[in-house]
Formats: structure tokens, C-alpha cells, sequence
């Protein structure tokens, strides 16, 4: 009797515990189909919202290519902005579609321009706004055509009868639009073409940058929806990898020798000599050394490309010098370059005026003429101040277009 009672009460245990696991597995089973369908809703009202969006902006960009009253035009540029940034919000929602995905990028550049032209008091008569313009419009229309079928997914999955199958789908195609990247120039196609048919020619531009035999080199073009193709050689120096990188255009982007460094016999002074020279040798000429460090037997070289006498304050590259023999070891850029030769500044503001434009608690110590990028990414005359802020000496550099007198940027000094 008792045994019988025993079983009884463990059969009842373990129905109850099956129960209560079952009850625990079809809840939880449950949940995460709620949690799969909010995540379909929550992709698909942000996507249904940058649509709309982009609806607006490119009505928004067609009127301010339509309309020359200047204060037509700056309503409708304050439009332009307005859906631009609305856009940017509403893909961020998304993680595949933040900031650093294209259709981001494209949206924060058109917005940058609008306020750029609306801070600036831009001719709407300017053949290259018109032409900004233009092109702004053909990249809403191509966005806009690319994530219409997503965001209107013909099935359950938007009717919220079904989970799991937008988010996938979605991520699927932001993937497509990214490595759909604007085409590349004509003339960067030509040049990037040359890669199949002539390695040997950029073998040899490698061997120029290490300044020695590579052995064993391989030539291939990296394509990088992101930040551009270029051009990478490998192989090995004196039995050490080596690693070089070219823009398209066939200008030096990195170059990385990995060896081992031994105790340091070259001095400072003597390693700058090197990097200078050799800069010169890979056709870099005309920069000026910014700032040096030496650490573990190497030595660090910052260089600013000079145009026509003037520093570009927002591109540098950086030279590696092994202090062991004095040899250079590596190299690095920052991705962006000034032209060879800029205009003359049409109407630039004096001096008198420019400090007009600083406020009474910035002290002035030193003033230079420099180039440097505007909002709308052009290279522009400008000058920087040094000085420091109020009462607390904190160091800081202000630098202002010289023809607009407009504020490009306002930094911090270590």
C-alpha cells in the first residue's frame, strides 16, 4: 500500500513538473514570438518612415532646384535639411542601418550641404549647387526605389500574423545597398582596370615605397563599399611580411614593414632627416613636420601637406622610422587630401574683421593662414587662431573661413 501511495506520489510530481515545464516552454515560446513580431514592427514602421521621408525630401530638393527667389530657396533648403535629418533618425532605428551605413552617409551629406548653402547665403543661380542639386536628387530617388520594397513587404510578416521573417530580410537588403556603392569615376575605373593587366607596375611602385627587393608579391584590388577600392601588394622584405596599400589613383595610402626593431642607435633629429627624404622619394614633397614622438626604439612623424605656401590643417600622414638603422617601417594617411592648387580668395575678409568675428573671451596669441574643409567638404582658404579660453589658459585653435569669415572649426589644443 504504501509503495503504491509512493508511486502514485511521484507519478503526480513528475505530471506536475512536465506540466509546469510545458506551461514554462509555451510561455516562453510565447514571448519570444511577441518579441519577434515587435521586432518586425519596430523594423517595419522605421523603414515605412524613412520612405515617407524620402518622399518628402526629394519633393523638397525638386522645389529648391525650381525656385530662385532666394527666400524661396532657403525654405525649401530648410526642408531639404529638415527631411534629410528625419531620414537619418528614422534608418538609425534600424541596427543595420546607422551611421555608418551608405544610405546614412548619402542623407548626412545632403543634409550638411542644405546647411552649408543656408548658413553661407548661397546663389541659387550657382551652376555647382544646381549641380549638387541635381545629383542629390537622382541619389533620393535611387534610395528611395531600393528600400520601397522592403519597407512594403508584401506577406504576413507586416500583418503581424508572423515573426522573424522581416528582420532577416531586412538586414539582407540594407547588405545589398551597401555594397551598392555609388559607381567609381572614370578615371579611377581606368586606373583600377590596370591592376589585371600590369601588377608588375605597381610591384615596382611597392619596392620604391620599402626600398628594397619584396619577394614572393601579390597584387590584388580590395573593393570596400565603405571607404573606396584600392590596390594592396604584399610579400616579404628581407624574409619580414610587408603590407602596401594604394589609392586608386596610384597615391601611397599605408605601408606597414614588420620587423623586429633592436636597441636605438639613431637619434631624433637624424630619424626626421630620414622620413623627410623619404617622403620626397615616394612623391610627397612639400609637407612640413608637425609633431614627433619617440617610444621602444621608434621613432613618430606627423606631416601636413603644404599648398602653395599654406598648411592643410585637416590632412596629416604619419612616418614610422625604426631607430635600430634609421630605416622607415611605416606610413599612414588620413584618407583625404587637399588639391595641388586652390584659387585665389575672392573678397577675403582682414584680419580687423576676422577677430570681429571672436568672442570677448577668447585671447589671441597667434594667427596663420591655413587651409582647411568647409561643411560641404571643399577645401578652403581659412585662418586658424591660437589662443586661450577666459580665465582657466586652456588652449584652444578657431578657425574661420577667410572669405566668409564662417566658423569651420573649434578645437581643444593639448
Amino acid at each position: 500500500m504504501r509503495s503504491w501511495t509512493w508511486w502514485a506520489g511521484a507519478a503526480a510530481a513528475v505530471i506536475a513538473v512536465g506540466g509546469a515545464a510545458f506551461a514554462w516552454g509555451d510561455h516562453e515560446r510565447n514571448r519570444a514570438q511577441a518579441m519577434a513580431a515587435m521586432v518586425d514592427a519596430g523594423y517595419s514602421g522605421a523603414l515605412r518612415s524613412a520612405v515617407a521621408d524620402l518622399d518628402s525630401l526629394r519633393a523638397a530638393l525638386a522645389s529648391a532646384s525650381m525656385m530662385a527667389d532666394p527666400d524661396s530657396f532657403r525654405r525649401h533648403l530648410a526642408d531639404v535639411e529638415k527631411y534629410a535629418y528625419a531620414a537619418q533618425l528614422d534608418m538609425a532605428r534600424i541596427p543595420d542601418g546607422g551611421p555608418d551605413h551608405r544610405v546614412n552617409q548619402e542623407l548626412h551629406q545632403i543634409d550638411l550641404d542644405a546647411a552649408h548653402w543656408m548658413v553661407t547665403d548661397a546663389d541659387p543661380h550657382s551652376a555647382s549647387v544646381q549641380d549638387a542639386l541635381r545629383r542629390a536628387y537622382q541619389t533620393v530617388v535611387q534610395l528611395e526605389e531600393q528600400l520601397q520594397p522592403i519597407a512594403w513587404h508584401a506577406g504576413p510578416v507586416v500583418d503581424g500574423k508572423a515573426g522573424t521573417e522581416l528582420a532577416p530580410a531586412v538586414r539582407n537588403a540594407l547588405a545589398r545597398i551597401q555594397a551598392s556603392a555609388a559607381p567609381p569615376s572614370r578615371a579611377a575605373s581606368r586606373t583600377t582596370a590596370s591592376v589585371a593587366k600590369n601588377p608588375t607596375l605597381w610591384v615596382r611602385r611597392a619596392e620604391q615605397v620599402a626600398g628594397q627587393r619584396i619577394d614572393k608579391p601579390t597584387v590584388r584590388e580590395v573593393r570596400d563599399p565603405r571607404n573606396g577600392s584600392y590596390v594592396l601588394v604584399t610579400g616579404s622584405a628581407a624574409g619580414r611580411p610587408v603590407r602596401i596599400e594604394f589609392a586608386s589613383t596610384g597615391a601611397l595610402a599605408s605601408y606597414r614593414w614588420a620587423r623586429p626593431t633592436g636597441k636605438a642607435r639613431v637619434d631624433l633629429a637624424d630619424a626626421a632627416g630620414v622620413a623627410s627624404r623619404w617622403l620626397q622619394r615616394v612623391g610627397l614633397s612639400n609637407m612640413v613636420r608637425t609633431h614627433a614622438s619617440q617610444v621602444d626604439g621608434i621613432a613618430r612623424f606627423t606631416y601636413q601637406p603644404v599648398v602653395q605656401g599654406v598648411p592643410a590643417l585637416d590632412a596629416s600622414c604619419k612616418v614610422v622610422v625604426a631607430l635600430d638603422d634609421g630605416q622607415v617601417i611605416g606610413f599612414y594617411d588620413r584618407g583625404k587630401w587637399p588639391p595641388k592648387s586652390l584659387p585665389p580668395a575672392l573678397h577675403p575678409l582682414s584680419e580687423r574683421d576676422l577677430r570681429a568675428r571672436l568672442g570677448p573671451q577668447f585671447h589671441v596669441q597667434e594667427e596663420q593662414r591655413v587651409l582647411a574643409e568647409d561643411p560641404n567638404g571643399k577645401w578652403v582658404q581659412a585662418v586658424a587662431f591660437d589662443g586661450t579660453f577666459g580665465g582657466s589658459d586652456e588652449p584652444y585653435r578657431v578657425v574661420l573661413d577667410v572669405t566668409t569669415g564662417h566658423e569651420l572649426s573649434i578645437e581643444r589644443l593639448t
